[in-house]
């Protein structure tokens, strides 16, 4: 059984990890920094590390490097998990010699396709690979050369070349194509294939975080089937290629035709099980994420740390890089900015209720979810994207703000309203009994004070 250790400051994302994986087969072990993660490596002796990249004490590409650095621990694979998308903060856990890359919200599917991956687990391609041939600029640890495709997935690529890049290899790939368009990617050597007699040999690539642009392109390109042909290099090498298939032929469209019809037959029955198993693990890990962070919310009775969970289920879950908590104040009849993440809390002006929008959902008692495009990448909005009331029954105790999301993460799922309909209603009972301890512990403090001094 291969062991996982996961590395992470936030209890809630290891929680939530350790259900990605737990059922899987895998024995989880954890660390919450990274100095602990290093002492843990003899003792846990794991096959994959995951690891978050912003930690307190100790980031995670320097835990990466010093793990790099010992001999014994030079090949244990570890993928780097950050709430940020950024090509430098992909360009920076390369650097410190990470083999993959995900950010969060993370994907049950995804995590377990790249651990799979680099457990040496996966047992036939998760992606459909085409024939293509199409130049490539490389470029890694300062080299450049040029190269053409053979193949290509939406996973990866396998390119011809002599070069002498070793596997695990950083790359920086440019695809050319012929009418002037180009696609930069940037991936791994998964393996390489020595050359042989009249072959050059190659090496295969797997992609690493693709955004949604190259996503689409390399969709389109394997939807199409396109396959373009390499210039001859030499016009003998093209003859003898010639001779040959014409020898071959009339047998290859024989048996082509006898195969192709029962092919589509089960590339229709797989497409079809595939897209019910992603449905599937979909609801499974949208059902777990509630589950968790529910019972995240009513696990402890301190506001301070009930507002940090709130936090926590914002970033990790919903994925919103800027957000804001506004709470009721009683006696001034107003709701001021508790906390919040990427914001000035004290920049942010009190509301009164029915005082704008904030104002009106809160004397609505309904979640607002804004219309229309996204901002642009980069531009911080003043609008909110979502608004959500913290409400118990009839009593709303604040609102919930959502300004901006994370750079990967281009649009609200479905997964994120129901995220804000549990928030609505748990972190409101979490925020209520929470207060509510609080004060009954300070009146207990008082009595108990009272009564010692009335018995002295």
């Amino acid at each position: 059984m291969s062991t996982i250790l996961l590395v992470d400051d936030v209890e809630l994302f290891l929680e939530l990890e350790r259900s990605h994986l737990e059922g899987r087969g895998y024995g989880i072990a954890t660390a919450t920094s990274g100095e602990q993660a290093l002492a843990r490596l003899e003792e846990v002796r794991p096959d994959l590390v995951l690891l978050d990249l912003y930690m307190p004490d100790m980031n995670g590409d320097e835990v990466c490097r010093r793990i790099r650095s010992r001999p014994q621990w030079q090949q244990l694979p570890v993928i780097m998990v950050t709430a940020a998308g950024k090509q430098a903060e992909i360009g920076r856990c390369l650097d410190a010699g990470c083999d993959d890359y995900i950010t969060k919200p993370v994907s049950r599917q995804d995590l377990l396709e790249k651990v799979q991956r680099l457990l040496g687990k996966v047992r036939r391609r998760t992606a459909e690979r085409r024939p293509f041939a199409i130049q490539v600029e490389v470029s890694a640890g300062g080299r450049n050369f040029t190269s053409y495709a053979r193949d290509l997935s939406r996973n990866g690529i396998y390119i011809r070349s002599s070069s002498d890049l070793e596997v695990n290899t950083a790359v920086e790939l440019q695809l050319q194509f012929p009418e002037g368009r180009e696609l930069k990617l940037m991936g791994r050597v998964k393996r390489v294939e020595p050359g042989k007699e009249g072959d050059e040999g190659g090496m295969g690539i797997y992609f690493i975080l693709p955004d949604d642009t190259a996503r689409a392109e390399l969709d389109r390109l394997i939807a199409q089937g396109e396959k373009r042909d390499e210039a001859p290099r030499e016009a003998a090498s093209l003859e003898q290629q010639l001779a040959f298939m014409g020898r071959e032929k009339a047998h290859l469209e024989k048996e082509n035709r006898r195969l192709a019809a029962r092919v589509d037959e089960l590339e229709a029955e797989n497409r079809e099980f595939a897209e019910h198993m992603v449905q599937v693990e979909e609801i499974n890990s949208n059902l777990s994420n509630l589950y968790i962070a529910s019972s995240r919310l009513h696990s402890v009775l301190d506001r301070h740390k009930v507002l940090e969970i709130i936090k926590e289920i914002v970033i990790n879950f919903v994925g919103a890089e800027r957000f804001a908590i506004l709470t009721l104040d009683r006696d001034q009849q107003q709701l001021v900015c508790e906390t919040g993440e990427g914001l000035d809390v004290e920049g942010v002006k009190p509301v009164a209720p029915g005082e704008g929008l904030l104002g009106q959902v809160f004397q609505d008692k309904k979640i607002y979810l804004r219309t229309g495009p996204l901002s642009s990448s980069g531009e911080e909005s003043e609008a909110p994207l979502a608004v959500v009331p913290l409400a118990i029954g009839e009593e709303v105790l604040g609102l919930l703000v959502v300004f901006d999301l994370f750079v990967q993460k281009d649009r609200l799922e479905e997964i994120d309203h129901q995220l804000f309909s549990m928030l609505g209603e748990h972190a409101a009972t979490a925020l209520f009994s929470a207060t509510l301890h609080e004060e009954t512990e300070r009146k207990r403090a008082t009595y108990k004070g009272f009564m010692d001094l009335l018995l002295k």
